[in-house]
Parts: structure tokens; C-alpha cells; sequence
């Protein structure tokens, strides 16, 4: 996925997303080292939102197999870093892919990306989706888990507060809870159900709240072929779980005088970043998290990004 670049049309506008912009404010060095590289192997989670908006803007037949295709056609191409089988994560999230899809695109006609927004010396690429209505966006966030914290974080990131600032519109956010990952698995309704040994019957949770004894056994949905996708659906209904893994959020579009502050801070930061020349140093405190920074092994092993020590270039 491309970060951020410069335009190609001899113009001295630069170009970029939420995205590089959320690398440059994690570390001044993430951010310049995104100009111009990208991890040749995918995290899973960043495999599961591609092939996610993939199968949403799909006009195939089934956007859900698409996006479970997708993913295996990532870890196929570009290899997925995990340190278990690469082979049994791709299958998993495939499959996660594939069932969120499915949900989401029951609401809805193919999804859309607004058109590129131009701003004084910059054009924002949009990452978010726009409405029927064409005058609200729409995005979807994938996460392990939801809290207070974790919602301001969202609601003032580059991927929220930034789109709706670069086009003056109010967003419906729409938070798909997939679960923490345990040994390459999110353990969630999407993923994870109860199965019955002798009336094969599925559950996903107790209508009491308790968990699952006796002869209940756990299943995992892309190991069990004979449980279709519509009956999983239909049990995550009955068993009422739906309401808690996925719900929208609405936010208001930023008053016009604050969100140009907003996008003259983009515009600031992007012309810093691809005037910078000079490697900036790390910051070592943020280097491991929240998540792991893409080119951490670079800065601690005091070497550059290469295709040698496994990264690829954006094309500018």
C-alpha cells in the first residue's frame, strides 16, 4: 500500500494519506523511511484490512470470498510475517475476512473512495469510503479489543478526524471487533464457536453470559468445512453477539475554521517530511509500541531499508 509520495505530473503538489501521516507522527524516522519503503512481508492484520476493502468495493457475486481470496493471494505474493505457519494465518484471516465482508456488504451496494482532495500544496488520498448520499464518509476499523481510550485515539487519528477534515463532511465509523491474537488466531465470535460432539449443534455464547462446559468442544470456523458461512451468521444472530462485535459510530464533521487548521497542519507536516534530507533519529520509546514499528530491526541493527534485508520500494 502506498504511503506517500510525490506526484508524477511534473506539478510540485505533494500527495499522501493517514497513513504515512500516522507513521511520521509515531517517529520522525518511521515516517521518512515510509516515503520510500514498505515491509516486503505483510503483518496479518494489515493483510485482513486489505483484503477487507477489497471484498467491500468488489462487484463480484460474492465480496466476501473475494476478500477471503485476497488474503491468500497477499501471503501468496508478498508473504506474511508471522512466526508460526504462514499457511494456517492466512486461512484463518481469509476466513475472518470473508464473514465481515459478508456482514458489511449486507448493508450496503459496492463501497466507494471519494475523489482525491486537493488542498493548498497537497492531495489527500482518501482511505475512507464515501455514502450514497455523497455527502458523508463512511470507514471501517478493525480492532482486537474496545475502550474509552482506544475510541478518543481513533476519533482523533489521521483516518478519522484528517478525512473529515480534507473533505467538511461527518462520518459513520463503523468498529468491527475482531479479537486479540493468540498464537496467530483472533479469538472472537467471528472466528471462534462452540461445537456439540453428538447434535453437531454450533453456539457462539451462552443468552447467560457463562462459558461452555461438559462436552461443548471450541471450533474454529475455517477448520470446520461442514458449518456453513450462512449458519454461523444466523447462530452470531440468535445468540445476540452481533451488537457487540459490530456497531457504527457517528462523527460529526469538524466546523470549517477547525478543519482548516487541521489540514494546514497535514500540509505542514507532509512538506517537512519530504524536505527532510537528513535521517532523523528514532524514537526509541515508541519503537515496540503500540505495535511493532515496521522498521525497527533497521534502527536497531543500524542499517538502512534495502531490498536485501526485506523491504520494497513505492513507486513515486
Amino acid at each position: 500500500m502506498i504511503l506517500g509520495t510525490l506526484i508524477t505530473d511534473g506539478s510540485s503538489r505533494l500527495m499522501t494519506t493517514a497513513d504515512l501521516l500516522a507513521a511520521d507522527d509515531r517517529c520522525h524516522r518511521c515516517g521518512f523511511y515510509s516515503r520510500d519503503w514498505q515491509p516486503a512481508r505483510l503483518q496479518p492484520n494489515e493483510a485482513l484490512r486489505l483484503a477487507v476493502d477489497t471484498g467491500l468495493m468488489s462487484t463480484e457475486d460474492d465480496p466476501g470470498q473475494t476478500a477471503g481470496d485476497e488474503v491468500m493471494t497477499l501471503a501468496a505474493d508478498r508473504g506474511l510475517d508471522v512466526t508460526g505457519s504462514p499457511y494456517e494465518s492466512a486461512v484463518h484471516h481469509a476466513a475472518l475476512s470473508d464473514i465481515i465482508v459478508t456482514v458489511l456488504r449486507e448493508r450496503k451496494a459496492p463501497y466507494t473512495r471519494p475523489a482525491d482532495a486537493k488542498g493548498k500544496s497537497l492531495t489527500w488520498v482518501s482511505s475512507a469510503f464515501l455514502a450514497a448520499s455523497n455527502v458523508r464518509l463512511e470507514a471501517v476499523l478493525l480492532v482486537d479489543r474496545w475502550n474509552e481510550d482506544r475510541k478518543w485515539s481513533v476519533l482523533h487519528s489521521w483516518r478519522v478526524l484528517g478525512e473529515c477534515a480534507f473533505y467538511e463532511q461527518p462520518m459513520t465509523l463503523t468498529v468491527v471487533l475482531v479479537g486479540q491474537r493468540r498464537e496467530g488466531k483472533h479469538s472472537s465470535p467471528w472466528s471462534k464457536g462452540w461445537l456439540h460432539p453428538r447434535s453437531r449443534t454450533l453456539r457462539i455464547r451462552k443468552r447467560t453470559g457463562e462459558g461452555f462446559g461438559g462436552e461443548w468442544k471450541p471450533v474454529w470456523r475455517e477448520e470446520a468445512d461442514h458449518l456453513s458461512r450462512d449458519l454461523w451468521l444466523d447462530t452470531m444472530r440468535e445468540d445476540g453477539v452481533m451488537p457487540d462485535v459490530v456497531f457504527d459510530i457517528d462523527v460529526p464533521a469538524p466546523c470549517p475554521e477547525y478543519a482548516a487548521k487541521v489540514r494546514h497542519l497535514a500540509e505542514k507536516k507532509v512538506t517537512a517530511l519530504h524536505s527532510t534530507v537528513e535521517k532523523p533519529d528514532p524514537n526509541i520509546s515508541v519503537c515496540s509500541w503500540p505495535t511493532k514499528c515496521p522498521f525497527l530491526d533497521c534502527c536497531w541493527e543500524f542499517h538502512e531499508p534495502s531490498e536485501a534485508s526485506g523491504f520494497i520500494t513505492i513507486c513515486h
